[in-house]
């Protein structure tokens, strides 16, 4: 016996029992299911606890999407930072449910191989047997050994159990496969009128189907199940994810023996029953996740309001003792690119120092040293919001006075600058250029 063969020592030997006990494979088959799910359903009860608290959660995991926008960064940041206040991990309801699938895919082989698993004959033994009953060209692999455990009948049962040796001959039985009038170990056939209708090829036709349509009714239930809210909308699936299921049983059915479709069948049923079971019982599991989870939303939400508040605090703060709004307008109009033609003027005249004349032509750049820390420049506070203007009303009433008395007096500033630039240009227009009039005494004198 190998390794397999020792792990899989108590499955097998129930599925042994349940045949000999109903003489039906089909029977034996869905009472084996039965067994598999319940020693199985702590685990998917474990992983349905992942999945609902996952899904209670989904609400605040978008308004974190929301708020961080396209900043990848800080969102993965936020995200795990939430994972870890909340206790969560996201892989939680998924590493519960994997493992009922790896440990369901050696089980595969139990059905697949009855004579190894069954009957505990080695590969020598099995091949013996195959010789014995008229198969010459027997081959281990696939689902022969499915096949050659339905040539055993009491015509050839005693050769058989000659053929592998007294030390094994009474573990050697034959398996009755009619299950309803179907043969399951019988490969069923897309075409199944081809060589004539009747209800075993028709029914071997059926198995695949139902166990297809079952497949997509249990992915649906689950689905169901695990939206526990009426409020919570449940989550859209993708096409190929709904088909690939199905069309898993419908590949599996047509390619191997109908005995495979039975458990499928049962599996899908029993599925169904443990998801509705599993809602029953995690009603009260998820009642309690949702009072805690709306706890850390409303806390989610006091945090960011204070945050809201300080930062408005600050920016009001920073207005209120803001610099002179009317030497950074000028400030910022000098180092504008081009001409300042104001530089040139001397008294009444406009161009003392030539229309050209720069002061900044040749200026003195200091250094900088590039593989150094970028400078931060310096920006004049933004003017609040009305969002803002309330948060700091509400939090500190003088401040918020402070803030809105210097944006006025900001405004009131850059209005009467403007005002005086414009006085400036309008008395420069009516007065004209002084070299104009210069022109004009020279013509008088020289006439």
């Amino acid at each position: 016996m190998d390794i397999w063969q020792i792990l899989m020592t108590p499955f097998s030997w129930l599925l042994k029992l349940f045949c000999d006990v109903f003489n039906s494979y089909g029977i034996a088959l869905f009472l084996f299911t039965i067994v598999i799910k319940v020693v199985l359903f702590p685990l998917n009860l474990k992983g349905k606890k992942g999945v609902i608290k996952m899904n209670v959660i989904n609400g605040q995991l978008q308004e974190i999407q929301k708020r961080c926008g396209n900043d990848k960064e800080k969102y993965n940041l936020e995200i795990q930072k939430f994972y870890t206040e909340n206790n969560v991990s996201p892989m939680s309801g998924c590493g519960w449910q994997m493992i009922p699938l790896i440990i369901l895919y050696p089980l595969y082989a139990i059905i697949r191989r009855p004579l190894k698993y069954m009957m505990w004959l080695t590969e020598d033994a099995v091949k013996a047997v195959a010789t014995a009953v008229g198969w010459t060209d027997f081959t281990i692999g696939g689902s022969n050994e499915l096949i050659l455990a339905s040539m055993l009948n009491t015509s050839n049962l005693e050769a058989a159990k000659t053929a592998v040796g007294a030390s094994a001959a009474a573990g050697v039985f034959i398996i009755n496969f009619d299950f309803f009038g179907i043969d399951l170990s019988q490969v069923p056939q897309l075409m199944f009128w081809k060589d004539g209708i009747s209800w075993e090829s028709f029914g071997l036709f059926l198995l695949p189907v139902i166990s297809a349509l079952l497949s997509v009714v249990t992915m649906l239930v689950t689905q169901k199940t695990n939206v526990m809210n009426k409020d919570q909308q449940a989550p859209k699936m993708n096409i190929s994810l709904i088909l690939m299921g199905p069309l898993m049983s419908l590949w599996i059915g047509f390619a191997l023996p109908a005995g495979m479709c039975i458990y499928w069948i049962a599996n899908s049923i029993l599925g169904m029953v443990q998801e509705i079971i599993c809602g029953k019982l995690l009603r009260k599991d998820y009642e309690a996740a949702q009072i805690e989870m709306a706890e850390q939303a409303a806390k989610a939400k006091e945090a960011e309001k204070e945050r809201r508040r300080i930062a408005a605090e600050k920016k009001a703060a920073a207005i209120a003792a803001g610099k002179d709004p009317k030497k950074a307008h000028q400030k910022k109009k000098q180092q504008e690119p081009g001409v300042d033609k104001s530089a040139s003027r001397e008294g009444l005249r406009a161009y003392a120092r030539g229309r050209a004349y720069d002061p900044n032509r040749y200026p003195v750049t200091p250094y900088w040293d590039p593989n150094g820390p970028a400078k931060a420049e310096k920006e004049e506070p933004k003017p609040l919001t009305e969002e803002e203007k309330q948060i700091v009303a509400e939090s500190n009433p003088e401040l918020a006075a402070q803030a809105e008395a210097a944006e006025k007096g900001k405004a009131a500033q850059e209005f009467v600058a403007a005002e005086s630039e414009m006085t400036v240009q309008a008395r420069l227009e009516d007065e004209g250029d002084y070299e104009e009039a210069y022109a004009e005494d020279e013509n008088n004198e020289e006439s």
